[in-house]
């Protein structure tokens, strides 16, 4: 009987009283962190004892006894360790009627979290009643550590509260989880967030990011609110300061704090991230453990302060933050079941108002990179508050056969992703209104009419861009052909062909007689196309192809048509076609440079007749530009010899080559029949290829030493 009672106990049951252990050891179990020089112990001895009689309670028994007892170090680190998962810890008394004084207890780790103490006491006095500040009537805390396991530092706070009313003690009842999971939340994140900044290596700019924050910081907070570090110290030596010299001064006072003790972050943070946890919403966070979400939070705040910093030093140019974050779904969430997914967290800035960055274009963006995965549901989070540049986002993906990421696609995606969000980010462009040129329509259709000369002659086309709209693209076509007795109308020859391209604004005149019998006919008209099929990965749109689209279905409808605007478009046409053919390897990232390549050839009449061959080149030239160092050298300068021509393709990380290379050129004064261009920027680098061609290899020589010449001059000048 006495055995089956033990066995029903729990581990918990069977440890001894709390009471037993302060019994059996007399020694203190906490150690404050103070020094205890110039402190009276009388003072503070019993303000010791009895925080730690406080914790005796608080703290799990398991723990009291491991801590208590003469135990060895591998069980007490072992207990360490599960208090640090649990951590931070808020609890309350939970009082069953009013009036009554509210007793809430805090602890967390000591390092990384400095202000929480006022931040939970802040948060509290506003959120517990919202629109009634609660009185605080008592507050105590102490950094301490255990005196069997020294190096884990924690933070104890605890405050009283007066509670009036029973509505007060209803309402604080109601609102006391949410609000204890949020401050728990903000505690993780900042702590996180500090760590990161005081672990990771720092570069100039986020350097500067956060002696700018502290800056700010002690500028524009009153001293009653600034915390007790080094912020206090500034406060008096900022109301000295003369009005020109004030920002200097801070700067030279705040500049060595910063750098030696980047774990430093304004108060503020507490409040900055209440705006995520808000973005979060209950769904989100209740999938996914609450220490990914901290980092979430503290990574989003730390990618808002960068970006702000390099806006501010380059306001023109895209900047973008990305971090991969392996993580594990709820196993309630039947899509994942409990699976490995990989995170994506980042922030971007847009230029222009106009620009759109949604989930979309993320997504597509990473499908660039990896065609094989999935969008997790409801995982997709984007920031855009009103009047700010920056875009937060995250989301999950999956692979589709469930299985892990290797390391290979997370480097890919690593590699390859930044490049692909800078380059989805759209552009919104407003209708176009092109009124018709009356004019201009008689002047063609005079110009067509004299080509049509004989019975069998094809009709006559010229098509021209007219308007696009939020869904379409308009061309207004004029076409003449040779009327014969048993000829259909256009309407009925439209119909009957079964083409997507219909009719709007049909207008039929009779311009003349052919040998005065066969009447010809002019057809003024319009046709639409859905843009979306010639929407590129940039999302500009190629009109060349919506235009070859319109002409290939009148020559399909019309069993061929003359399209007289369209010859040069179609020799280009063919150009590209060879020179595409004679790339290997085709995808659609290259098929996408291929295009930008050629068809930036300048004069464009080039287009059509420089060699597939030499174009061939000058591509592979522009590929290994990109794949390029540029963190080592900011220039990349290749040439090749041909027999009668010189390629020459230059590329860097900034932008002002462009300008450089073009204001040689004016100087030099090249024909334009000698000399081709072609300019392409991607990946956040900036091609700029020649190929120069002249009979003499003298002049193509001295044309490639005056390039390098005034390329290495404006590389020194640019380190200066």
């Amino acid at each position: 009987m006495i055995l089956e009672t033990v066995l029903e106990l729990s581990k918990e049951d069977l440890l001894p009283p709390k009471r037993y252990f302060q019994e059996r050891r007399r020694a203190p179990l906490i150690k404050p962190s103070y020094s205890s020089h110039g402190i009276s112990s009388v003072e503070f001895d019993a303000y010791v004892v009895f925080i730690e009689q406080i914790l005796q309670d608080l703290l799990p028994r398991d723990l009291i006894a491991v801590l208590s007892m003469d135990e060895d170090s591998e069980a007490i680190e072992a207990s360490i360790h599960a208090l640090n998962e649990q951590l931070p810890l808020l609890a309350w008394n939970d009082p069953e009627e009013s009036p009554c004084t509210l007793c809430v207890s805090l602890l967390c780790h000591s390092e990384f979290t400095s202000g929480v103490g006022r931040y939970i006491c802040d948060s509290l006095a506003r959120w517990l009643v919202p629109g009634k500040f609660l009185n605080i009537s008592s507050v105590r805390s102490l950094n301490f550590s255990f005196i069997a396991y020294p190096s884990q530092k924690l933070f104890f706070h605890q405050m009283l509260i007066d509670v009036d009313t029973d509505q007060q003690l209803s309402i604080i009842k109601s609102n006391w989880e949410n609000l204890k999971k949020e401050i728990c939340l903000s505690i993780l994140t900042v702590r996180h967030a500090r760590n990161v900044v005081s672990m990771k290596k720092l570069s100039s700019a986020q350097k500067k990011a956060i002696i700018e924050e502290n800056i700010a910081s002690v500028i524009s907070t009153p001293s009653k609110s600034l915390e007790k570090n080094l912020f206090d110290q500034m406060h008096s030596f900022w109301l000295h300061l003369s009005a020109e010299d004030k920002i200097q001064q801070i700067q030279e006072q705040v500049s060595p704090y910063s750098e030696q003790r980047p774990k430093i972050f304004d108060g503020s943070i507490f409040h900055e991230i209440k705006h995520a946890i808000l973005l979060f919403g209950d769904k989100f966070t209740g999938m996914r453990d609450l220490r990914h979400v901290s980092r979430l939070i503290s990574y989003q705040y730390l990618f808002r302060k960068t970006l702000m910093r390099q806006i501010i030093e380059f306001p023109e140019e895209r900047h973008l933050s990305v971090k991969l974050l392996k993580t594990r779904l709820s196993s309630s969430m039947n899509r994942s079941k409990g699976g490995t997914v990989l995170g994506i967290l980042g922030a971007m800035n847009v230029l222009r108002e106009n620009e759109l960055f949604e989930e979309r274009h993320i997504v597509e963006a990473i499908v660039q990179c990896l065609p094989h995965v999935s969008l997790v549901e409801n995982s997709v989070l984007l920031d855009r508050r009103s009047h700010d540049p920056i875009r937060l986002f995250y989301l999950e993906i999956e692979k589709m056969d469930k299985g892990p990421f290797s390391i290979d696609e997370i480097k890919e995606l690593k590699k390859n992703l930044p490049h692909e969000l800078k380059e989805s980010v759209e552009s919104v462009l407003h209708p176009v209104l092109m009124p018709r040129n009356e004019e201009e329509i008689m002047r063609n259709i005079l110009l067509l009419s004299q080509q049509l000369k004989y019975i069998n002659d094809l009709p006559q086309v010229i098509i021209s861009f007219n308007a696009q709209t939020e869904l379409f693209l308009q061309f207004t076509v004029i076409l003449l052909r040779i009327l014969r007795d048993d000829d259909l109308s256009l309407p009925e020859i439209f119909s009957s062909s079964h083409t997507e391209l219909s009719i709007e604004e049909l207008e039929v005149k009779r311009v003349g007689l052919l040998r005065k019998r066969h009447p010809k006919e002019s057809n003024v008209f319009k046709v639409s196309l859905d843009k979306r099929k010639f929407l590129r990965r940039d999302f500009t749109i190629d009109l060349f192809k919506a235009r070859q689209e319109v002409s290939l279905e009148l020559s399909t409808i019309f069993g061929g048509i003359r399209d007289f605007n369209g010859g040069i478009l179609s020799k280009q046409q063919e150009v590209f076609q060879a020179f595409r053919a004679l790339i290997s390897e085709t995808s659609s990232q290259k098929d996408f440079l291929l295009e930008n390549f050629f068809y930036s050839i300048t004069p464009p009449l080039r287009q059509t007749l420089i060699a597939p061959t030499s174009l061939k080149t000058l591509f592979h030239l522009m590929q290994e530009a990109f794949d390029a160092d540029y963190k080592k050298e900011d220039l990349f300068l290749k040439g090749e010899f041909e027999t009668d021509a010189l390629l020459i393709m230059a590329a860097s990380s900034l932008g002002c080559i462009k300008e450089e290379l073009f204001s040689l050129l004016i100087k030099l004064k090249i024909p334009s029949s000698e000399l081709s261009c072609t300019h392409v920027t991607a990946y956040g680098i900036t091609c700029i290829g020649y190929i120069y061609q002249n009979h003499d290899p003298k002049i193509r020589k001295l044309f490639y030493s005056t390039l390098m010449s005034c390329l290495k001059e404006w590389q020194a000048r640019i380190k200066k």
